[in-house]
């Protein structure tokens, strides 16, 4: 008997050691069990990437942990949509890490709009969208569909996989630079993985700046940083339509704004949905049954313009006299030049049929649309007293495996849109990057600070430090930049009717150094810990906890520390020193 528990607890033994060893998988992953308490918490146990070591992922988890109030908004913003993404991850049995790629990739803005006219919120450019079976016309612009662009996004990043020989590292950076170009630094390293490789700067810091991010989620409370809470549950309902109506009259039936309808279909363009394109249209959980009772009780007109689609050679000219509107209305309706006399028959015109069609008629007052609050209060973020920086709002602009079983996702078989920032402002700091199968695209990082659209210039660094900061360590390469011109065959199109707000481009830096380790050293010559800290505008608990040797934890304990956070002048006692409050 004792033989057989000498053995009972050597195996014992053996398999803690082979748990706390990792066993090949995502070592520093927290373990959950039981349900989830949340969405981040099923977020984190679908974490299955193996850690990048390296430098560079210590440097953007220090970056973005000193900004929580922007990873807060970013989060935020995430909500309507995270929830699905990560579904389809587990449906695909795909690492959920991918889920926090759109952080990197558009701050989880659908509607974000890179110079190289990558959009929504994987950042698709119009040739890999195409490829990737997703519509771009002058009704509609599938890339920054949430539901379309995640489908595409999954079935090219599995592809990528593939591709790559199953190592996910080399598949996220063929996603930003392009598969073909991946394979060439390959056979001139002479084969080799992701930190082996020579590539551009965006893409030797895209892996890090996910893995950071990764790390940020795996365990929030270590970063001084509160994530949203978001409920482990659908937030948007498909709802398909048989008879046309407009963007303003739907949001009204549903009984919200026509903000937040929009925040859940970007892609459409125009203000009337046609029911001959067939839509699928999202609509909050909560305001499905609102949306089908008011349908059901409303006897009124529905939609401000029909669809009509042209007979190959028709001419404008007769379809204006057919439907009673003059020729001119109809080509400014539609995009159409003063010269062009032929309809084009590959695509539907927008005819009006309901003039000074009043909105507010549909639902009784009693009812409003309420917008949605998707603002932060001041102390969630953690921040010292920083207020937004000042800013002014910008001009629209026109735009028009085989080891794991992943779902079928072999390619197959253009327009400009505009891009805003529906849930608060942000500020474009783009470098440029390839495209896979020759093409060129762009990835972005915004800063979220702001509560409006940023204004042309770039921001001092006293007026917004986080915007200089990040402009700083991004490179932009002008001979890549000029790659990144339309092709011949472009022709952007008209502004649609329901456009946003283009966030402007930060100026680019002269000079951009090479990333560094950030730098969260004691002050030089302190000697010994000293017994209280002052604390200054935009410090954080993070930061300080670096800085003094400690904790979040001790610093929020020792001083009383709440929800309220960190205030400029606040006397900050330190722990392990004899100060008393």
């Amino acid at each position: 008997m004792k033989l057989v528990r000498f053995f009972l607890v050597g195996c014992v033994v053996a398999l803690t050691g082979c748990a706390s060893s990792g066993g090949g998988k995502y070592s520093e992953k927290v373990s959950y069990h039981g349900p989830n308490r949340d969405v981040w918490d099923r977020v984190r146990k679908g974490f299955d990437m193996p850690p990048l070591q390296d430098e560079k992922v210590a440097y953007w988890t220090n970056y973005y942990a000193s900004r929580p109030g922007s990873v807060q908004t970013m989060a935020s913003r995430s909500g309507k949509y995270i929830y699905h993404i990560t579904k389809e991850l587990e449906k695909r049995n795909m690492p959920t890490e991918l889920a926090l790629l759109p952080f990197v990739e558009s701050a989880y803005i659908a509607t974000a709009l890179s110079r190289s006219r990558a959009a929504g919120l994987w950042q698709f450019i119009p040739s890999t969208g195409t490829q990737y079976k997703l519509t771009q016309d002058w009704w509609k612009d599938d890339r920054r569909d949430p539901v379309e662009s995640t489908r595409a996004a999954l079935d090219y990043l599995s592809y990528l996989y593939t591709f790559q020989g199953n190592d996910w590292h080399l598949a996220l950076a063929s996603y930003n630079w392009g598969e073909g170009a991946v394979k060439r630094a390959r056979g001139r390293a002479g084969g080799g993985g992701y930190l082996d490789l020579r590539m551009p700067s965006e893409t030797r810091n895209y892996v890090p700046k996910l893995m950071a991010i990764r790390n940020i989620v795996a365990n929030p409370a270590k970063y001084g940083i509160t994530l949203p809470s978001i409920p482990d549950k659908p937030y948007f309902e498909k709802v398909r339509r048989t008879k046309d109506i407009d963007v303003a009259v739907m949001a009204r039936l549903a009984n919200i704004s026509v903000d937040e309808f929009k925040e859940l279909n970007p892609s459409f363009n125009r203000p009337t949905l046609l029911a001959m394109h067939e839509p699928n249209i999202l609509l909050p959980v909560s305001a499905v049954k609102t949306y089908k009772k008011n349908l059901a009780n409303y006897k009124g007109p529905l939609a401000s313009y029909k669809g009509y689609q042209p007979a190959p050679g028709e001419s404008l000219t007769a379809i204006a006299q057919a439907h009673g509107i003059s020729l001119s209305k109809l080509k400014s309706l539609n995009g159409y030049s003063a010269r062009q006399k032929v309809a084009l028959s590959s695509r539907a015109l927008m005819i009006p049929v309901q003039p000074d069609f009043n909105t507010d008629s549909i639902v009784p007052r009693g009812l409003p649309p309420t917008a949605p609050d998707g603002s932060l209060r001041e102390s969630d973020s953690m921040l010292a007293d920083v207020a937004p920086p000042a800013v002014s709002p910008a001009a629209p602009a026109p735009v028009v495996e085989q080891p794991r079983a992943y779902a079928s996702n072999t390619p197959t078989s253009t327009l400009r849109q505009t891009a805003g920032s529906p849930a608060g402002a942000a500020r474009q700091v783009a470098s440029n990057t390839r495209a896979p199968s020759g093409s060129t695209r762009q990835v972005v990082d915004w800063d979220t600070g702001g509560s409006q659209p940023a204004p042309r210039s770039a921001p001092a660094a006293s007026d917004d430090p986080l915007a200089a900061l990040v402009a700083q360590n991004e490179i932009r390469d002008s001979a890549r930049t000029a790659a990144h011109a339309a092709p011949a065959s472009y022709q952007p199109a008209v502004r649609p009717a329901t456009a946003t707000v283009r966030p402007p481009v930060l100026a680019q830096p002269q000079a951009a150094p090479a990333v560094r380790a950030a730098a969260y050293n004691r002050r030089a010559g302190a000697g010994t810990r000293p017994p209280e800290h002052f604390v200054t505008q935009g410090e954080t608990l993070y930061s300080l906890a670096k800085r003094y040797g400690t904790t979040v934890d001790d610093l929020k304990a020792l001083n009383n520390i709440g929800t309220e956070g960190l205030k400029a002048g606040l006397r900050l006692r330190l722990p392990g020193t004899a100060i008393r409050g």
